[in-house]
Formats: structure tokens, sequence, C-alpha cells
């Protein structure tokens, strides 16, 4: 199977930025597993130690667990790029990963966060990775409807 760079080009950015976040810092803070692996409150990792270890906040954090199933959701929005779920798949990977965004930006305390003036330079990369995709699926049937 040859995939079109061309046409393909914002999943290849998606996957790219997606790639990029997990080797940023990214501040998270008052997490149990912060606490429980570094002995702080307050921690830098890098994206990838959130990923492996997002799924300890299933029981104390429920809407953090949501976010952190947006991996898993672009995941699926990447294998089922040429299917109609994969947009579907995308809007939801948008709106998983925008809560985090929307409770750092709003202060609205939703999530466990406690501390607003940390950057999250690693969140927006990852946040973008699922706005590319869906732009992607967007473009392709877009594409398709002006072609019927």
């Amino acid at each position: 199977m040859k995939l079109n760079w061309k046409s393909n080009l914002f999943l290849f950015v998606s996957i790219l930025t997606y790639l990029v976040s997990l080797i940023l810092l990214v501040h998270l803070l008052n997490f149990n597993f912060v606490e429980y692996y570094s002995g702080e409150s307050k921690a830098e990792y890098l994206g990838i130690a959130y990923l492996i270890l997002g799924y300890i906040t299933i029981s104390e954090l429920p809407i953090d667990f949501i976010c952190w199933l947006g991996n898993f959701t672009l995941l699926f929005s990447w294998i089922f790029y040429k299917k109609k779920i994969g947009l579907i798949l995308g809007i939801i990977a948008v709106i998983q990963m925008s809560l985090y965004g929307i409770n750092h930006l709003t202060r609205i305390n939703i999530l466990q966060i406690h501390e607003y003036d940390l950057p999250l330079f690693g969140y927006w990369i990852w946040l973008f990775s699922s706005i590319f995709v869906l732009i992607h699926h967007y473009k392709k049937y877009k594409l398709k409807s002006q072609t019927l």
C-alpha cells in the first residue's frame, strides 16, 4: 500500500507533531504518580512519561483520564484514515485533548491543576497533532464531496 504524500500531508504532520510532543517537557502538577515517582508535588517530565503513566489517573482523576485517552483516539484516527470513522475519531480526539487546555486557560479546576502559570509547550504541540488529523479528514471529505 503506497501513501500519497501530497494528499496525506496533514496526516503525516499530525504524526510528526505527536512524536515531537512526546520528547518535549510537559508541566503537569499534583498528579499522584508525580508525587509517587519524584517525591515532589511539582515535576517536569517528557511527554512519553505521561503517555506511559497516564493510565494511573483513572481512579482519582477521571477527566484527566479522558484527556489521556485522546492518545488512543488519535491513534485509531490515524489507523482508520481512509474511513469515515477516522473523521469521527479525529473530532473526539480534539475534544478529549482540548479539555486540558480549556481547564488551563479558564482556570475552572475541572482537572487537578492548581498552578496555571507554567507554559504548556508540549501540550499545545500534542493538541495540534489532533487538529492536524482533523484537517486531514475534513479536506479528504470535502474533496470527496466535490468529486461526486
